[in-house]
């Protein structure tokens, strides 16, 4: 019996002591409620801070969620929708967008919820770097990173369905031609050839013409351009199409700067159109008429109210003697120029010609001066005269031999540059122009003159020199004349090394290096 009640008690005891069921805790994301409540749900603080939100992200998105009375953009109550899915998708890897690859990395959440805020989140920084640019190009340093105005984002929302969600971001960017070519091309260049890393070290068939093109094969192979190394005819196909991507004479040769071209990285020609979109989204606005030149590109572009009046060929410094990108405004044309030859060519490159032979002077129309007096060169004993002491100055004196030509355009500038005629015409066939001591060698310069002063007026007032004397008829004279524009046109030189053909965007060859000191702060 004792042990009977025994049994009672403990089973009462037992039954007394269980606890109700605890509820099943269900994730908010998971619950039956709206995608609105769900937003209100995931802007708390300590959630955001899950995902990696700073301070400022944190701040931004309640904003815009706030501005939109909650409502999500990439998703319904259950799930991402198609739109969320494909923006997803785009802001994995926000390189082809334009930006620097590592500067914007999105994190994936691992509910929808979750990747709702992380869309918006990256998003908002990807369209401020593409408005603002990334580089701050007067003082050389990276901008930080920012989040778009959250009305303004707002008001970005719209898409269409039809065209690809990568080439719609370009509108965030700048409006100009060369920028759309520019982001088309950078998504072309993904979804054509792989984004290979390597390197190579092509020289010249100058050098060994077999290995140039067993290396140049090889290239070509990495980069995408040829499938095997077994077809001669398919191996000049690609070399030619590569180097028209370069805007090099698509000759199938391997010369000097095919071959730098070939030992480019895709990932390293990648970063610089990304370099030169960031150019553009920096670009000042330029005036209704100017004249713009482009240094890798070796082109000059005479701009009147964004129609092109005239562009012609030039050749520009070799990299010893590197033209300077610079801004100024043309003052005069000078017909007939005579040539003061700076110091550096006078005391290197003339002086020895003169040393072995003192008619070399007299052979190129030079005159010698010293403290502004006319000297007689046959009275200096030349031999004596030391590189790094040279104590005259030399001039040129105007004709068609002058090392100007027949005509100058003249704008002030610290580096004592210009473009001008040169007797040398044969370099304007070549596709790499760098040959000049860095002053900018002009086809057809008289062309460009007679252009600039049929538009020199101001108000309604025109350039006398055209009335009645005409441009021809001073030249005509042969004669050394200045003729000051009524109205200064802005000149701006500038290094951009991707740029557009039409339609078509080329990559040329980065002939001074210059990139190199932006593509570093890129990476950083």
């Amino acid at each position: 019996m004792k042990s009977l009640h025994y049994i009672i008690f403990l089973t009462i005891l037992l039954v007394s002591c269980k606890s109700d069921p605890v509820e099943e805790i269900i994730p908010f994301e998971n619950q039956k409620i709206t995608a609105k409540e769900k937003i209100k749900l995931a802007l708390n603080d300590n959630y955001l801070e899950s995902l990696g939100c700073s301070t400022e992200d944190i701040e931004f998105l309640n904003e815009f969620y706030s501005n939109r009375n909650f409502a999500p953009v990439w998703m319904n109550d259950t799930m991402l929708t198609e739109f969320g899915v494909e923006m997803k998708k785009v802001l994995s890897n926000t390189t082809q967008l334009g930006i620097p690859e590592g500067r914007i990395v999105r994190t994936n959440g691992d509910n929808f919820v979750k990747d709702e805020i992380l869309n918006s989140k990256y998003y908002s920084l990807v369209v401020s770097d593409l408005k603002n640019g990334i580089i701050n190009f007067k003082d050389t340093t990276k901008r930080s990173l920012s989040h778009a105005n959250a009305s303004f984002l707002d008001s970005t929302l719209t898409f269409n369905d039809s065209v690809d969600l990568r080439l719609q971001f370009l509108k965030f960017g700048p409006a100009d031609t060369a920028y759309q070519v520019l982001g088309a091309g950078l998504i072309h260049l993904f979804d054509t050839y792989p984004m290979d890393t390597n390197t190579f070290t092509v020289e010249s068939i100058k050098v060994d013409t077999l290995q140039a093109i067993n290396k140049a094969t090889k290239a070509l192979i990495s980069k995408g351009y040829l499938k095997s190394d077994t077809d001669s005819t398919a191996f000049q196909d690609a070399l030619k199409t590569y180097q028209e991507g370069y805007g090099l004479n698509p000759d199938g040769v391997i010369g000097k700067y095919t071959s730098k071209a070939l030992n480019e990285s895709t990932t390293h020609r990648r970063d610089r159109i990304i370099l030169a979109m960031d150019k553009i989204r920096s670009k000042r606005n330029y005036p209704n008429k100017y004249i713009h030149i482009n240094i890798p590109e070796y082109k000059l572009r005479f701009y009147i109210n964004d129609s092109l009046k005239s562009e012609h060929n030039i050749v520009v410094g070799k990299y010893e003697n590197q033209t300077p990108e610079l801004t100024s405004s043309l003052r005069k044309i000078v017909a007939y120029p005579y040539w003061n030859v700076p110091y550096s060519i006078s005391s290197k490159e003339i002086l020895p010609a003169v040393k072995r032979n003192v008619g070399y002077l007299a052979k190129h129309n030079y005159k010698v001066y010293r403290k502004g007096e006319l000297v007689d060169p046959y009275t200096v004993d030349w031999k004596s005269i030391r590189q790094n002491a040279f104590p005259f100055k030399i001039v040129q004196d105007p004709g068609p031999r002058n090392s100007l030509g027949i005509i100058k355009f003249d704008f002030p500038n610290v580096h004592s540059v210009y473009f001008h005629d040169t007797p040398s015409k044969s370099l304007f066939g070549a596709d790499v122009r760098a040959y000049s001591h860095g002053c900018m060698r002009t086809q057809n310069p008289l062309d460009l003159a007679t252009k600039i002063l049929e538009r020199d007026q101001v108000g309604n007032k025109l350039n006398e020199v055209l009335i009645p004397d005409s441009l021809d008829s001073i030249m005509a004279r042969g004669k050394n004349f200045e003729i000051k524009l009524l109205e200064r046109i802005p000149v701006y030189i500038e290094y951009q090394t991707v740029t557009r053909n039409g339609t078509e965007m080329i990559t040329y060859v980065d002939i001074y290096g210059r990139d190199e000191e932006y593509l570093k702060i890129m990476r950083e």
